[in-house]
């Protein structure tokens, strides 16, 4: 089986997102990553589950991104979440235990902004700490989050290209 990182990326709205499509479009010329829009792979608000636990297996590491919205990660996430790990972790073939998984998030605020004394009080790693606690009692390895600050704006090409290198070699490091 080929190495390969399943990239599941919620964003709401991916088609006007700079800094998303722009990672997703960085790794996706890589046949090392697979890159699934939740919001687009979505049925009357169903996800097809054979067509996920397919995916699932055959990936090596998953990779959930998305922008941090409402200090959480977007609802397709959440949705795919309940509708997919539930069934897979409480079965008898929970078939994710071992497998790597990182979130890699942008933030419309500063990095400073995040933290007791920043607008947002919290740390976005302590704001994804449920999903740390998903991916443990799913029985996968919890990697530290991979976070980008600051993407309100318009990006400057040197950034967005210096994020897209730190991207890859992040995920380059799952494989």
């Amino acid at each position: 089986m080929a190495k390969n990182v399943l990239i599941l990326l919620s964003h709401p709205n991916f088609d006007n997102s700079l800094f998303s499509k722009y990672l997703a479009n960085t790794v996706q010329k890589s046949g090392d990553f697979q890159v699934r829009l939740l919001d687009k792979n979505m049925e009357n608000g169903y996800f097809d589950l054979e067509a996920e636990k397919t995916l699932l297996r055959d990936c090596n590491a998953l990779v959930w991104q998305f922008p941090i919205y409402w200090y959480n990660c977007p609802a397709s996430l959440r949705n795919w979440q309940d509708q997919i790990l539930s069934p897979i972790v409480y079965s008898a073939d929970n078939f994710l235990k071992g497998k790597p998984v990182q979130a890699v998030f942008t933030a419309g605020a500063a990095e400073k902004e995040y933290g007791p004394t920043g607008l947002n009080r919290y740390t976005a790693e302590e704001m994804l700490r449920p999903m740390e606690m998903t991916a443990n009692a799913s029985g996968m390895v919890w990697k530290k989050p991979l976070g980008f600050y600051g993407c309100s704006g318009t990006p400057d090409e040197k950034d967005l290209a210096q994020m897209a290198r730190t991207y890859e070699k992040t995920l380059q490091e799952l494989l």
